[in-house]
């Protein structure tokens, strides 16, 4: 599939759709996600792609959309004067999302748990999908992966794993493991980090994880 493709995917996992091509709206509330007022988006093929919240007015919208045409990404400088100028209050948030290039290999000695599971509740995993992935040492759930969300076609990874026992490889198996689930399922697994998080992008450096698109997405304060 073309970036652009994994772009949407993931846009419909987390509640959303295009509407009349460069608009966004919400079709599900997602616990966690809100609408931005815009997203850009740096696809793996180059390629600069950017979306509005349908609900903008118009005069706030023509203005935001002469001003992209000036920005290098991840540079969005002219944006935000535009945001200044009209007084909105505004966060920036900057992601980077991946995708598994084939099925990891297959580790038995990684569980695959319910989330009603006494363990996955001690560990704070049950709250999220049915199947949680974890590792365990010394008789306790070190480190877990599970979809937060997952729909029809594809789920985004959440993995955590304790303080004393990173650093030893029990977040890269966890995660190839629910990747795995996923692949089998005929579904796409998407990894994604906030981009100033160096250990979540080392994590994915040492999966080899395929980088897809960047976005950055502009909400309401």
């Amino acid at each position: 599939m073309q970036p652009l493709v994994y772009l949407h995917l993931q846009l419909r996992l987390e509640g959303k759709e295009i509407a009349h091509g460069s608009f966004l709206r919400e079709v599900e509330a997602v616990p966690g996600e809100e609408m931005p007022l815009m997203l850009i988006a740096q696809l793996a093929s180059g390629s600069l792609v950017v979306y509005y919240d349908e609900a903008l007015g118009r005069d706030l919208y023509e203005t935001l959309a002469a001003s992209f045409v000036r920005i290098e990404f991840p540079n969005i400088d002219p944006l935000q004067d535009v945001l200044k100028k009209h007084n909105l209050q505004y966060g920036v948030g900057h992601y980077k999302t991946y995708m598994f290039p084939s099925i990891p290999v297959h580790d038995e000695d990684v569980l695959c748990l319910s989330k009603h599971d006494k363990k996955i509740k001690e560990f704070g995993f049950d709250g999220f999908a049915e199947q949680v992935y974890a590792v365990e040492q010394d008789d306790k759930i070190v480190s877990a992966c599970v979809s937060a969300p997952e729909n029809g076609t594809c789920g985004e990874a959440w993995v955590y794993t304790a303080p004393e026992y990173r650093q030893q490889g029990f977040a890269q198996r966890a995660v190839s493991a629910w990747a795995q689930s996923l692949l089998r399922a005929g579904k796409v697994p998407f990894y994604s980090h906030k981009i100033e998080n160096t250990a979540s992008a080392n994590l994915a450096g040492r999966l080899k994880l395929k980088p897809v698109f960047e976005e950055i997405a502009i909400s309401r304060a």
